[in-house]
Protein backbone atom coordinates (compact mmCIF):
# COMPACT_ATOMS: atom_id res chain seq x y z
CA UNK A 1 0.00 0.00 0.00
CA UNK A 2 1.10 3.70 -0.67
CA UNK A 3 1.62 6.49 1.71
CA UNK A 4 -0.93 8.21 -0.39
CA UNK A 5 -3.31 4.94 0.80
CA UNK A 6 -2.54 4.85 4.00
CA UNK A 7 -2.88 8.70 4.63
CA UNK A 8 -6.31 8.15 3.09
CA UNK A 9 -6.92 4.95 5.49
CA UNK A 10 -6.00 6.96 8.40
CA UNK A 11 -8.03 9.93 7.37
CA UNK A 12 -11.01 7.66 7.05
CA UNK A 13 -10.69 5.62 10.17
CA UNK A 14 -10.06 9.11 12.16
CA UNK A 15 -13.24 10.06 10.27
CA UNK A 16 -14.98 6.77 12.09
CA UNK A 17 -13.94 7.16 15.41
CA UNK A 18 -16.19 10.27 15.24
CA UNK A 19 -19.31 8.23 15.08
CA UNK A 20 -20.59 6.99 18.78
CA UNK A 21 -21.28 3.83 17.52
CA UNK A 22 -17.39 3.17 16.51
CA UNK A 23 -15.89 5.20 19.03
CA UNK A 24 -13.55 3.41 21.33
CA UNK A 25 -13.26 -0.02 18.64
CA UNK A 26 -9.99 -1.73 18.33
CA UNK A 27 -7.93 -0.79 15.39
CA UNK A 28 -8.59 -3.92 13.53
CA UNK A 29 -12.61 -3.40 13.52
CA UNK A 30 -12.05 0.15 12.47
CA UNK A 31 -9.81 -0.91 9.33
CA UNK A 32 -12.40 -3.72 8.52
CA UNK A 33 -15.40 -0.97 8.79
CA UNK A 34 -13.28 1.23 5.89
CA UNK A 35 -12.65 -1.27 3.67
CA UNK A 36 -16.36 -1.75 2.87
CA UNK A 37 -17.14 1.71 2.75
CA UNK A 38 -17.86 2.87 -0.68
CA UNK A 39 -17.27 6.20 -2.10
CA UNK A 40 -20.27 7.98 -4.14
CA UNK A 41 -20.31 11.68 -5.16
CA UNK A 42 -24.02 13.65 -5.38
CA UNK A 43 -24.43 16.84 -6.65
CA UNK A 44 -26.72 19.38 -5.55
CA UNK A 45 -30.43 19.05 -5.36
CA UNK A 46 -29.75 14.96 -5.34
CA UNK A 47 -32.00 13.37 -2.61
CA UNK A 48 -29.17 10.96 -0.66
CA UNK A 49 -33.37 9.52 0.87
CA UNK A 50 -36.23 10.25 1.59
CA UNK A 51 -38.69 9.98 5.04
CA UNK A 52 -40.35 7.40 5.52
CA UNK A 53 -37.71 4.88 3.11
CA UNK A 54 -36.69 1.91 4.64
CA UNK A 55 -32.83 2.29 5.78
CA UNK A 56 -30.54 -0.03 3.93
CA UNK A 57 -26.99 2.32 4.63
CA UNK A 58 -25.58 4.76 6.62
CA UNK A 59 -23.51 7.50 5.56
CA UNK A 60 -20.24 9.79 6.35
CA UNK A 61 -19.33 12.74 4.67
CA UNK A 62 -16.03 13.65 3.18
CA UNK A 63 -16.77 17.06 1.58
CA UNK A 64 -19.61 19.12 0.64
CA UNK A 65 -22.97 19.75 2.82
CA UNK A 66 -26.30 18.14 3.16
CA UNK A 67 -29.68 19.27 4.22
CA UNK A 68 -31.82 17.47 6.98
CA UNK A 69 -35.52 17.72 6.28
CA UNK A 70 -38.97 16.73 7.56
CA UNK A 71 -42.50 16.89 6.48
CA UNK A 72 -44.99 18.30 8.88
CA UNK A 73 -48.15 17.51 6.87
CA UNK A 74 -49.94 17.75 3.43
CA UNK A 75 -49.34 20.93 2.12
CA UNK A 76 -47.16 22.33 4.28
CA UNK A 77 -43.54 23.27 3.61
CA UNK A 78 -40.59 21.06 4.60
CA UNK A 79 -38.77 21.76 8.17
CA UNK A 80 -34.94 22.16 7.58
CA UNK A 81 -33.43 20.45 11.13
CA UNK A 82 -29.78 20.27 10.18
CA UNK A 83 -27.18 21.14 7.80
CA UNK A 84 -24.19 18.89 8.59
CA UNK A 85 -20.52 19.21 6.87
CA UNK A 86 -17.61 17.15 6.81
CA UNK A 87 -16.85 14.80 8.91
CA UNK A 88 -20.79 14.15 9.73
CA UNK A 89 -22.14 11.38 9.29
CA UNK A 90 -26.40 10.45 9.06
CA UNK A 91 -28.49 7.69 8.55
CA UNK A 92 -26.98 5.28 11.40
CA UNK A 93 -30.34 4.37 13.29
CA UNK A 94 -32.51 3.49 10.66
CA UNK A 95 -29.71 1.21 9.23
CA UNK A 96 -28.30 -0.47 12.99
CA UNK A 97 -32.46 -0.96 13.87
CA UNK A 98 -34.08 -1.39 10.87
CA UNK A 99 -36.15 1.47 10.96
CA UNK A 100 -37.91 3.57 8.25
CA UNK A 101 -36.07 6.90 7.51
CA UNK A 102 -37.20 9.76 10.08
CA UNK A 103 -36.18 12.61 7.49
CA UNK A 104 -35.18 13.40 3.99
CA UNK A 105 -31.88 14.37 3.66
CA UNK A 106 -31.04 16.11 0.08
CA UNK A 107 -27.57 17.37 -0.86
CA UNK A 108 -26.87 20.42 -0.41
CA UNK A 109 -23.85 21.09 -1.77
CA UNK A 110 -22.18 19.30 -4.41
CA UNK A 111 -20.81 16.18 -1.99
CA UNK A 112 -18.84 12.98 -1.47
CA UNK A 113 -20.04 10.34 0.53
CA UNK A 114 -19.07 7.08 1.94
CA UNK A 115 -21.47 4.64 2.08
CA UNK A 116 -21.61 1.41 4.28
CA UNK A 117 -24.43 -0.53 3.51
CA UNK A 118 -26.68 -3.19 5.16
CA UNK A 119 -25.09 -5.87 3.80
CA UNK A 120 -21.94 -4.96 4.42
CA UNK A 121 -22.72 -4.07 8.21
CA UNK A 122 -24.23 -7.20 9.09
CA UNK A 123 -20.87 -9.52 8.03
CA UNK A 124 -19.09 -7.19 10.30
CA UNK A 125 -21.13 -7.41 12.90
CA UNK A 126 -20.58 -11.67 12.65
CA UNK A 127 -16.83 -11.18 12.33
CA UNK A 128 -16.21 -8.47 14.68
CA UNK A 129 -18.91 -9.17 17.84
CA UNK A 130 -17.25 -6.29 19.86
CA UNK A 131 -19.09 -3.54 17.21
CA UNK A 132 -22.50 -5.29 18.39
CA UNK A 133 -21.67 -4.56 22.20
CA UNK A 134 -20.41 -0.93 20.98
CA UNK A 135 -24.12 -0.28 19.16
CA UNK A 136 -25.48 -1.73 22.25
CA UNK A 137 -23.62 0.89 24.90
CA UNK A 138 -24.69 3.74 22.59
CA UNK A 139 -27.69 3.02 22.26
CA UNK A 140 -28.39 2.36 25.84
CA UNK A 141 -26.64 6.06 26.70
CA UNK A 142 -29.62 7.93 24.35
CA UNK A 143 -32.27 6.12 25.79
CA UNK A 144 -30.74 7.82 29.21
CA UNK A 145 -30.48 11.31 27.43
CA UNK A 146 -32.17 13.78 27.67
CA UNK A 147 -33.96 14.02 24.18
CA UNK A 148 -33.65 17.44 22.66
CA UNK A 149 -34.73 18.78 19.47
CA UNK A 150 -31.60 19.65 17.02
CA UNK A 151 -32.67 22.70 15.00
CA UNK A 152 -30.67 24.72 12.45
CA UNK A 153 -29.16 27.94 12.24
CA UNK A 154 -31.93 30.11 11.09
CA UNK A 155 -31.46 32.38 7.87
CA UNK A 156 -29.90 32.14 4.76
CA UNK A 157 -26.21 30.89 6.12
CA UNK A 158 -25.02 31.17 2.22
CA UNK A 159 -26.06 34.07 0.07
CA UNK A 160 -24.59 34.86 -3.16
CA UNK A 161 -23.44 38.47 -3.43
CA UNK A 162 -23.02 40.66 -6.66
CA UNK A 163 -21.04 43.99 -6.15
CA UNK A 164 -17.51 44.85 -4.99
CA UNK A 165 -19.02 45.98 -1.57
CA UNK A 166 -20.11 42.34 -0.39
CA UNK A 167 -18.27 43.33 2.83
CA UNK A 168 -20.04 46.13 3.94
CA UNK A 169 -23.25 43.47 4.12
CA UNK A 170 -20.69 41.30 5.53
CA UNK A 171 -20.50 44.13 8.24
CA UNK A 172 -24.07 44.55 9.48
CA UNK A 173 -24.21 41.16 9.44
CA UNK A 174 -21.27 40.74 11.62
CA UNK A 175 -22.30 43.38 13.70
CA UNK A 176 -26.14 42.16 14.21
CA UNK A 177 -24.82 38.63 15.06
CA UNK A 178 -21.16 38.57 16.65
CA UNK A 179 -20.73 35.40 14.29
CA UNK A 180 -18.03 33.91 12.61
CA UNK A 181 -18.72 35.27 8.32
CA UNK A 182 -16.30 35.00 5.87
CA UNK A 183 -16.18 36.71 2.59
CA UNK A 184 -15.00 34.56 -0.72
CA UNK A 185 -13.54 36.88 -3.25
CA UNK A 186 -14.35 35.95 -6.72
CA UNK A 187 -15.00 39.15 -8.33
CA UNK A 188 -11.15 39.80 -9.11
CA UNK A 189 -12.12 43.33 -7.74
CA UNK A 190 -9.55 43.06 -4.38
CA UNK A 191 -12.27 43.61 -1.77
CA UNK A 192 -9.92 43.24 1.03
CA UNK A 193 -8.04 46.48 0.09
CA UNK A 194 -11.70 48.24 0.40
CA UNK A 195 -12.60 47.03 3.94
CA UNK A 196 -12.44 48.14 7.50
CA UNK A 197 -11.93 44.48 8.81
CA UNK A 198 -11.47 45.02 13.02
CA UNK A 199 -12.32 41.12 13.91
CA UNK A 200 -10.53 37.62 14.00
CA UNK A 201 -14.20 36.53 13.12
CA UNK A 202 -14.60 38.50 9.58
CA UNK A 203 -12.53 36.92 7.17
CA UNK A 204 -12.45 37.97 3.53
CA UNK A 205 -10.48 35.35 1.55
CA UNK A 206 -9.60 36.34 -2.60
CA UNK A 207 -10.26 32.90 -4.42
CA UNK A 208 -8.04 30.69 -5.12
CA UNK A 209 -6.52 30.61 -8.82
CA UNK A 210 -7.48 27.09 -9.51
CA UNK A 211 -11.21 27.26 -8.50
CA UNK A 212 -13.73 25.45 -10.74
CA UNK A 213 -16.74 24.29 -11.08
CA UNK A 214 -15.99 21.09 -10.21
CA UNK A 215 -13.79 21.87 -6.58
CA UNK A 216 -15.97 24.85 -6.01
CA UNK A 217 -18.75 22.55 -3.88
CA UNK A 218 -16.04 21.16 -2.03
CA UNK A 219 -14.64 24.71 -0.87
CA UNK A 220 -17.82 25.71 -0.03
CA UNK A 221 -18.61 23.25 1.91
CA UNK A 222 -15.64 23.55 4.10
CA UNK A 223 -16.06 27.06 4.74
CA UNK A 224 -19.52 26.56 5.28
CA UNK A 225 -18.57 24.01 8.28
CA UNK A 226 -15.83 26.78 9.60
CA UNK A 227 -17.91 29.96 9.47
CA UNK A 228 -21.28 30.97 10.72
CA UNK A 229 -22.20 32.87 7.58
CA UNK A 230 -20.78 32.66 3.90
CA UNK A 231 -20.68 35.56 1.51
CA UNK A 232 -19.99 34.72 -2.49
CA UNK A 233 -18.95 37.82 -3.52
CA UNK A 234 -19.23 37.51 -7.68
CA UNK A 235 -19.15 39.29 -11.13
CA UNK A 236 -22.24 40.32 -12.83
CA UNK A 237 -20.57 38.48 -15.90
CA UNK A 238 -21.52 34.58 -16.63
CA UNK A 239 -19.06 31.89 -15.25
CA UNK A 240 -19.15 28.71 -14.71
CA UNK A 241 -17.89 29.25 -10.92
CA UNK A 242 -20.62 32.04 -11.09
CA UNK A 243 -23.42 29.76 -12.00
CA UNK A 244 -22.53 27.04 -9.23
CA UNK A 245 -22.20 29.54 -6.61
CA UNK A 246 -25.53 31.02 -7.09
CA UNK A 247 -26.79 27.36 -7.63
CA UNK A 248 -25.44 26.17 -4.25
CA UNK A 249 -26.46 29.67 -2.40
CA UNK A 250 -29.56 29.47 -0.31
CA UNK A 251 -30.21 33.32 -1.33
CA UNK A 252 -28.82 35.94 -4.08
CA UNK A 253 -28.28 39.28 -3.10
CA UNK A 254 -28.11 42.02 -6.20
CA UNK A 255 -26.56 44.88 -4.08
CA UNK A 256 -26.63 48.04 -6.29
CA UNK A 257 -26.76 46.82 -9.33
CA UNK A 258 -28.92 45.33 -12.02
CA UNK A 259 -30.19 41.17 -12.22
CA UNK A 260 -28.80 39.74 -15.27
CA UNK A 261 -30.83 36.90 -17.03
CA UNK A 262 -28.51 33.91 -15.76
CA UNK A 263 -28.57 35.17 -12.65
CA UNK A 264 -32.40 34.81 -12.25
CA UNK A 265 -32.23 30.85 -13.90
CA UNK A 266 -29.82 29.69 -11.63
CA UNK A 267 -30.95 31.17 -8.55
CA UNK A 268 -33.28 28.64 -6.74
CA UNK A 269 -33.34 30.55 -3.01
CA UNK A 270 -34.96 34.67 -3.09
CA UNK A 271 -33.49 37.10 -4.99
CA UNK A 272 -32.76 40.52 -2.56
CA UNK A 273 -32.29 43.70 -4.11
CA UNK A 274 -30.26 46.52 -1.89
CA UNK A 275 -29.72 49.89 -3.11
CA UNK A 276 -26.14 50.05 -1.03
CA UNK A 277 -27.68 53.14 1.56
CA UNK A 278 -26.79 52.31 4.89
CA UNK A 279 -30.81 51.78 5.62
CA UNK A 280 -31.02 49.11 3.33
CA UNK A 281 -27.16 47.51 3.70
CA UNK A 282 -28.50 46.86 7.86
CA UNK A 283 -32.39 45.72 6.41
CA UNK A 284 -30.51 43.23 3.89
CA UNK A 285 -28.61 41.70 6.71
CA UNK A 286 -31.78 41.26 8.96
CA UNK A 287 -33.00 39.51 5.76
CA UNK A 288 -30.26 37.36 5.48
CA UNK A 289 -30.25 36.40 9.07
CA UNK A 290 -34.06 36.24 9.63
CA UNK A 291 -34.41 38.89 12.07
CA UNK A 292 -36.54 41.08 10.19
CA UNK A 293 -38.65 43.43 12.06
CA UNK A 294 -42.75 43.75 11.54
CA UNK A 295 -44.68 46.20 13.33
CA UNK A 296 -48.74 45.86 13.20
CA UNK A 297 -50.76 48.86 13.99
CA UNK A 298 -54.44 48.06 14.63
CA UNK A 299 -57.75 49.70 14.65
CA UNK A 300 -59.12 51.48 17.25
CA UNK A 301 -60.55 54.64 16.22
CA UNK A 302 -59.17 58.10 17.76
CA UNK A 303 -57.53 56.20 20.54
CA UNK A 304 -54.99 55.40 16.86
CA UNK A 305 -53.31 58.23 17.85
CA UNK A 306 -51.32 56.44 20.49
CA UNK A 307 -49.69 54.42 17.44
CA UNK A 308 -46.88 57.96 17.07
CA UNK A 309 -45.98 57.43 20.65
CA UNK A 310 -45.51 53.73 19.43
CA UNK A 311 -43.15 54.73 16.58
CA UNK A 312 -41.30 57.28 18.74
CA UNK A 313 -40.52 55.43 21.36
CA UNK A 314 -38.97 52.53 18.32
CA UNK A 315 -37.23 55.48 17.13
CA UNK A 316 -35.78 56.78 20.61
CA UNK A 317 -34.80 52.95 21.18
CA UNK A 318 -32.57 52.72 18.22
CA UNK A 319 -35.22 49.61 16.96
CA UNK A 320 -35.61 49.30 12.85
CA UNK A 321 -38.66 48.57 11.24
CA UNK A 322 -38.32 46.63 8.62
CA UNK A 323 -41.96 46.04 7.41
CA UNK A 324 -45.14 47.64 8.51
CA UNK A 325 -49.24 46.11 8.30
CA UNK A 326 -51.57 48.91 9.58
CA UNK A 327 -55.72 48.30 9.35
CA UNK A 328 -57.92 51.19 10.26
CA UNK A 329 -56.51 54.08 12.23
CA UNK A 330 -53.26 51.61 12.12
CA UNK A 331 -52.78 52.25 7.91
CA UNK A 332 -53.22 56.08 8.22
CA UNK A 333 -50.52 56.45 10.92
CA UNK A 334 -48.31 53.75 9.38
CA UNK A 335 -48.63 54.85 6.13
CA UNK A 336 -48.03 58.70 6.64
CA UNK A 337 -44.71 57.05 8.36
CA UNK A 338 -43.87 54.37 5.75
CA UNK A 339 -43.78 56.88 3.19
CA UNK A 340 -41.25 59.55 4.74
CA UNK A 341 -43.12 61.62 7.44
CA UNK A 342 -41.25 61.97 10.60
CA UNK A 343 -42.65 61.71 13.81
CA UNK A 344 -42.94 65.22 14.83
CA UNK A 345 -44.68 65.66 11.11
CA UNK A 346 -47.02 62.75 11.55
CA UNK A 347 -47.80 64.11 15.55
CA UNK A 348 -48.79 67.84 13.53
CA UNK A 349 -50.84 65.75 11.28
CA UNK A 350 -53.05 63.84 14.37
CA UNK A 351 -53.67 67.45 15.68
CA UNK A 352 -54.61 69.01 12.46
CA UNK A 353 -57.95 65.97 12.93
CA UNK A 354 -59.42 67.88 15.60
CA UNK A 355 -60.35 70.35 13.47
CA UNK A 356 -61.29 67.96 10.84
CA UNK A 357 -64.35 66.52 12.86
CA UNK A 358 -65.92 70.17 12.59
CA UNK A 359 -68.98 69.81 9.79
CA UNK A 360 -67.02 72.86 8.24
CA UNK A 361 -64.11 70.87 7.05
CA UNK A 362 -65.69 70.29 3.79
CA UNK A 363 -64.15 66.26 4.64
CA UNK A 364 -68.44 66.00 5.52
CA UNK A 365 -70.12 64.99 2.38
CA UNK A 366 -73.22 63.66 3.13
CA UNK A 367 -74.36 60.80 1.28
CA UNK A 368 -78.51 61.39 0.93
CA UNK A 369 -79.60 59.23 -2.26
CA UNK A 370 -80.41 55.63 -1.84
CA UNK A 371 -79.68 53.04 -1.35
CA UNK A 372 -78.40 54.49 2.39
CA UNK A 373 -74.94 52.64 2.98
CA UNK A 374 -73.48 55.83 5.26
CA UNK A 375 -73.60 58.29 6.78
CA UNK A 376 -71.36 60.61 4.11
CA UNK A 377 -69.80 59.43 0.92
CA UNK A 378 -66.13 59.22 1.28
CA UNK A 379 -64.99 61.25 -1.60
CA UNK A 380 -63.97 64.60 0.06
CA UNK A 381 -62.04 62.34 2.51
CA UNK A 382 -60.46 60.43 -0.33
CA UNK A 383 -59.15 63.48 -2.04
CA UNK A 384 -57.56 64.92 1.43
CA UNK A 385 -55.77 61.69 1.74
CA UNK A 386 -53.86 61.81 -1.51
CA UNK A 387 -53.29 65.55 -0.69
CA UNK A 388 -52.00 64.13 2.53
CA UNK A 389 -49.93 61.66 1.25
CA UNK A 390 -48.87 63.30 -2.39
CA UNK A 391 -49.97 60.71 -4.26
CA UNK A 392 -47.40 58.08 -3.09
CA UNK A 393 -48.19 54.15 -4.05
CA UNK A 394 -46.81 51.50 -2.15
CA UNK A 395 -44.09 51.52 -4.58
CA UNK A 396 -42.50 54.26 -3.57
CA UNK A 397 -42.01 53.83 0.06
CA UNK A 398 -39.49 53.55 2.28
CA UNK A 399 -40.41 50.78 4.42
CA UNK A 400 -42.56 48.24 2.88
CA UNK A 401 -46.44 48.59 3.57
CA UNK A 402 -49.56 46.68 3.74
CA UNK A 403 -52.54 47.74 4.52
CA UNK A 404 -55.85 45.74 5.61
CA UNK A 405 -59.52 46.19 4.87
CA UNK A 406 -63.14 43.94 4.70
CA UNK A 407 -64.96 43.42 1.78
CA UNK A 408 -68.79 43.87 2.95
CA UNK A 409 -69.97 42.04 0.58
CA UNK A 410 -67.95 38.12 1.39
CA UNK A 411 -66.47 39.09 4.58
CA UNK A 412 -63.10 38.19 3.68
CA UNK A 413 -59.73 40.10 4.09
CA UNK A 414 -58.81 42.16 1.00
CA UNK A 415 -54.71 43.48 1.72
CA UNK A 416 -53.40 45.85 -0.20
CA UNK A 417 -49.56 46.45 -1.51
CA UNK A 418 -49.64 48.05 -4.44
CA UNK A 419 -51.37 50.92 -5.95
CA UNK A 420 -52.25 54.32 -4.32
CA UNK A 421 -51.69 54.39 -0.73
CA UNK A 422 -54.21 56.74 -0.24
CA UNK A 423 -57.18 55.02 -1.62
CA UNK A 424 -56.15 51.76 0.48
CA UNK A 425 -56.44 54.13 3.33
CA UNK A 426 -59.52 55.27 2.61
CA UNK A 427 -61.25 51.67 2.11
CA UNK A 428 -59.43 50.57 5.42
CA UNK A 429 -60.86 53.48 7.80
CA UNK A 430 -64.52 53.03 6.52
CA UNK A 431 -65.96 52.55 9.27
CA UNK A 432 -69.64 50.89 8.63
CA UNK A 433 -72.36 53.13 8.91
CA UNK A 434 -70.15 55.99 8.86
CA UNK A 435 -68.67 55.78 6.00
CA UNK A 436 -70.28 54.61 2.53
CA UNK A 437 -68.38 51.59 1.00
CA UNK A 438 -65.42 52.08 -0.62
CA UNK A 439 -65.72 50.83 -4.36
CA UNK A 440 -62.34 49.67 -5.73
CA UNK A 441 -61.53 46.74 -7.93
CA UNK A 442 -64.57 45.00 -7.77
CA UNK A 443 -65.03 45.32 -3.74
CA UNK A 444 -66.93 47.24 -1.50
CA UNK A 445 -64.92 47.97 1.08
CA UNK A 446 -65.18 48.53 4.78
CA UNK A 447 -62.97 49.19 7.84
CA UNK A 448 -60.27 46.70 8.12
CA UNK A 449 -60.79 46.31 11.92
CA UNK A 450 -63.96 43.93 11.19
CA UNK A 451 -61.85 40.90 9.49
CA UNK A 452 -58.31 41.95 10.91
CA UNK A 453 -57.57 44.52 13.74
CA UNK A 454 -54.27 43.83 14.70
CA UNK A 455 -52.71 42.52 11.39
CA UNK A 456 -49.43 40.65 12.98
CA UNK A 457 -50.72 38.12 10.55
CA UNK A 458 -50.07 39.51 7.36
CA UNK A 459 -46.56 40.49 8.74
CA UNK A 460 -45.60 36.63 8.99
CA UNK A 461 -47.16 35.88 6.01
CA UNK A 462 -44.49 39.10 4.69
CA UNK A 463 -41.84 37.23 6.08
CA UNK A 464 -41.83 39.19 9.40
CA UNK A 465 -39.20 37.32 11.85
CA UNK A 466 -39.78 39.15 14.86
CA UNK A 467 -43.08 41.40 15.02
CA UNK A 468 -44.40 44.51 17.66
CA UNK A 469 -47.90 44.86 17.55
CA UNK A 470 -49.32 48.29 19.25
CA UNK A 471 -52.62 47.22 19.60
CA UNK A 472 -54.98 50.09 20.71
CA UNK A 473 -58.12 48.60 21.02
CA UNK A 474 -60.04 48.51 24.41
CA UNK A 475 -60.53 45.24 26.03
CA UNK A 476 -64.32 44.27 26.54
CA UNK A 477 -63.69 45.21 30.86
CA UNK A 478 -62.44 48.40 29.94
CA UNK A 479 -65.33 49.38 27.57
CA UNK A 480 -67.55 48.53 30.54
CA UNK A 481 -65.85 50.09 32.94
CA UNK A 482 -65.74 53.07 30.46
CA UNK A 483 -69.99 52.73 30.09
CA UNK A 484 -70.34 53.04 33.50
CA UNK A 485 -68.48 56.01 33.89
CA UNK A 486 -70.12 57.95 31.21
CA UNK A 487 -73.21 56.72 32.79
CA UNK A 488 -72.42 58.13 35.96
CA UNK A 489 -71.55 61.28 34.18
CA UNK A 490 -74.52 61.30 32.27
CA UNK A 491 -72.73 61.46 28.97
CA UNK A 492 -73.67 60.63 25.30
CA UNK A 493 -72.38 58.05 23.62
CA UNK A 494 -69.42 59.19 21.63
CA UNK A 495 -68.63 56.07 18.74
CA UNK A 496 -65.72 57.50 17.41
CA UNK A 497 -63.58 56.87 21.02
Amino acid sequence: MSEADNAFTTMIIESLTRIPFFRGLPPEALSAISAKLQRIRLEHGAVVFAQDESGDAMYLIESGQIKVSVNVGAGQPEKVVNYLGPGNFFGEMALLLNQRRSATVTVSIDADLWVLRKADMDELLVEYPVIALQITKELSRRLTDVVTENTRRPGYTISAVFGTEAWRLANSIYNLTRQRIIVLDITGEDIAAQAHVLDDNFVILEAMEDLSSENFGETLGILADGFDWVLLALPTDYSEVGAKAVQLAKATILFNTYEQEWIKNYSEGPIIYCNGTQVEVDRTARKITHCVVGLALSSGGARGIAHIGVLETLEKAGIPVDIIAGTSAGSLFGGLYASGKSVEEIADFARNLIKLIDLKSGLWDPKLRLPWSGLIKGNATAKYLAKQFNDTTFADTRIPFYVVAADVISGEEVIFESGPIAEAVRASIGMIGIFAPYQLNGHYLIDGGAVNPVPASVLAEKGANIIIASNVIPSLEAERARGKEAAYRNQNPNFLG
